[in-house]
């Protein structure tokens, strides 16, 4: 994969020698082979492993050429991965040459956008544009050294920053990033009502907060506004997803206004390359995951190798399960926001059958009632 940098190991010097490889690709080459012949599995040509990298957290990343190869090293249902991963006891995840180079464009794009806002953000979005600089560039030697081993200098930035914080999995993975950036931010998350978020779930994003040691503020949505999105919701007269984050958007917007931010972070993962930065009259909003290309496994392996456990919710969000019992019509917005994650490679192919299964399954459930 060609880096974005002429030396991004000036940029992110790693760690000592904490990557070394105990498995050769002729090793897995050998090992796929025989998990295939073993499943029955002998059409096709056999994949060229051409590298293969273990983390920290014992992890195996292995690199083939394109999608037909990764899926040969999948096998059906994710069969032939489970089997290996089974007998060299790690994780393992393949990735193609062909989505390596996608995210590489994207982490291009996203410096491209840095680089055009430099002259007309005030110095503190400067300086925090330099920094998100810095993790593009640990980002572009993913997954060959591990993100979580990149050492970056922490720079004093004198700018005011919060994090749209739900307690889920991309909001914590944001703010794990940023604190091991060095960068100083407010976690902020929008109070719904009970409709959307419920006493047990504020009490639950607090600790986290707590947990992850940084400061963290409620802020007051417009009640009526989205009382009004679920009534309309439930009537099937609109899906609620895109209108929520709007108004939540909104919400955060005023108040980071309000209190003088010169950023705002998110933990949106598709918005990438250029439009994961935007300015926003006074205010710079960076969907940070988004804006370094991760996918929801990438948010989830940062999670778990800082021993985070983020906030689990039954379909992602209380409304959307409340919706589906009052509705069938909402089931396929729902199922197609799910494809359309899918599409854009932020989830992978077991995280999204997971998620719809759970979509299909609560649906039944209250058919079943009625």
């Amino acid at each position: 994969m060609r880096r974005l940098f002429k030396s991004v190991s000036q940029l992110c010097p790693a760690r000592g020698e904490n990557y070394i490889m105990t498995l050769s690709p002729e090793e897995v080459s050998g090992l796929l082979r025989d998990v295939r012949e073993s499943l029955g599995l002998t059409r096709g040509v056999h994949p060229v492993i051409e590298e293969v990298y273990e983390h920290g957290d014992g992890s195996v990343h292995v690199i083939v050429g394109d999608r037909a190869e990764k899926s040969q090293c999948l096998g059906p249902g994710g069969r032939v991965a489970a089997e290996l991963a089974a007998r060299v006891e790690r994780r393992m995840t393949f990735y193609s040459r062909t989505e390596l180079a996608a995210r590489d464009t994207r982490l291009r794009l996203t410096l491209r956008r840095t680089e055009e806002l430099k002259p007309i953000v005030s110095e503190k979005q400067r300086a925090v544009l330099q920094l998100l600089q810095r993790a593009v560039g640990a980002e572009t030697l993913y997954p060959r050294v591990e993100t979580t081993s990149v050492e970056t200098e922490r720079w004093n930035i004198n700018a005011r920053t919060g994090l749209a914080f739900s307690g889920g999995t991309d909001s914590c993975a944001s703010a794990l990033v940023l604190r091991r950036l060095g960068l100083s931010v407010d976690l902020l998350t929008v109070a719904l009502g009970e409709e959307f978020l419920n006493q047990d779930d504020l009490n639950a994003i607090q600790e986290l907060a707590e947990a992850l040691g940084l400061p963290h503020t409620f802020v007051d949505g417009d009640t009526e506004v989205h009382q009004d999105i679920a009534e309309r919701a439930k009537a099937a007269l609109v899906h609620p997803c895109g209108q929520c984050h709007e108004a939540m958007y909104e919400a955060l917007k005023r108040y980071a206004v309000q209190q003088g931010y010169d950023a705002l972070f998110t933990g949106e993962l598709l918005p990438t390359g250029r439009q994961a930065i935007v300015v926003d009259g006074s205010l710079m909003v960076v969907h940070f995951p988004a804006a370094l290309a991760m996918s929801k496994f990438k948010t989830e392996a940062e999670c778990a190798m800082a021993g985070v456990s983020p906030l689990t919710r039954p379909l992602g969000c209380r409304l959307i399960g409340s919706v589906l019992n009052t509705t069938w019509k909402m089931l396929g917005p729902t199922l197609f926001r799910v494809l359309r994650e899918l599409e854009a490679g932020v989830l992978t192919t077991g995280t999204a059958l997971t998620q719809l299964k759970d979509i299909v399954k609560h649906a039944q459930r209250e058919a079943g009632r009625e």
